[in-house]
């Protein structure tokens, strides 16, 4: 039945055309003997084949329409720019990796690197990803040298190619440092201590959790609302974001380090 019914959708006109031909094949038939009536019945069946002609018209328009956008859906699907990235370990430092799962090569103009203290490092490239393909940048050394255990950072990337240009979504990432600044392992996420401050006493009231943040700017959103129950609360200072020695040592036990390294 519903084939039936799908048929009947996509062959309305021609359907349409051929029932018009037999109607006047009949009218013909019964009244060819009849001038007048022949003459009434031909007459009525012009209106009804403008009405099919117009019909048709429309439909066709519909369906041309429609392929047209399809079309072009498919050239802008195409002409996309699909880029991943990430950090990994290399040598004793921190490599930045970006691979194009997309059909059309772009352009990496520029890295973006925010450090958690607030400086950005920000760095031309000039290095293009053909598509299927996975390329490797050096990032800057100061986000380990001189760091000690725990440096937390995010990366942005700025893109080019033909058709297409923006900026990427924010990635946050931590690195543990050892003694002699060699970085040890890289974690996705901001898996670092994140003091906040309670607005109306001014002083350091505690950790915020930090699980779950993909950039900096998902951070400074949780921060805002945390410092917003710690100024409700205060001097209490009560927020659902605090964080405490207890909840460190269950999501640790409840989530397996290994699975958040990056490389």
């Amino acid at each position: 039945m519903k084939t039936a019914i799908e048929f009947a959708r996509r062959n309305t006109p021609s359907l349409a055309v051929v029932a018009l031909v037999a109607v006047a094949a009949a009218f013909f038939r019964h009244y060819w003997s009849d001038p007048a009536k022949a003459q009434s019945a031909g007459g009525f069946l012009a209106y009804v084949a403008a009405a099919i002609l117009i019909g048709v018209t429309w439909e066709y328009v519909r369906i041309n329409q429609k392929a047209l956008s399809l079309q072009q859906l498919q050239w802008e699907e195409q002409n996309r720019v699909v880029l991943r990235f990430g950090i990994k370990r290399y040598h004793g430092r921190a490599q930045l990796w970006i691979a194009n799962i997309g059909k059309t090569d772009f352009l990496v103009s520029e890295v973006v690197v925010r450090m958690k203290g607030g400086e950005t490092i920000s760095r031309k490239e000039r290095r293009v990803v053909p598509s299927g393909s996975r390329e490797a940048l050096r990032l800057p050394d100061k986000l380990w040298t001189a760091k000690s255990l725990i440096s937390a950072f995010d990366v942005r990337l700025r893109y080019e190619s033909q058709r297409d240009s923006g900026c990427s979504q924010a990635r946050a990432f931590t690195l543990v440092v050892g003694l002699s600044s060699d970085v040890i392992k890289v974690r996705r996420g901001i898996d670092d201590t994140w003091l906040v401050s309670c607005p109306k006493c001014q002083q350091v009231a505690g950790s915020m959790i930090t699980e779950d943040l993909e950039n900096f700017d998902e951070a400074a959103k949780r921060q805002a609302a945390m410092e917003s129950e710690l100024n409700a609360s205060c001097p209490e200072h009560y927020s659902q974001w605090m964080d405490s020695v207890e909840q460190i040592r269950r999501r640790r036990a409840d989530n397996d380090p290994e699975a958040r390294i990056e490389d």
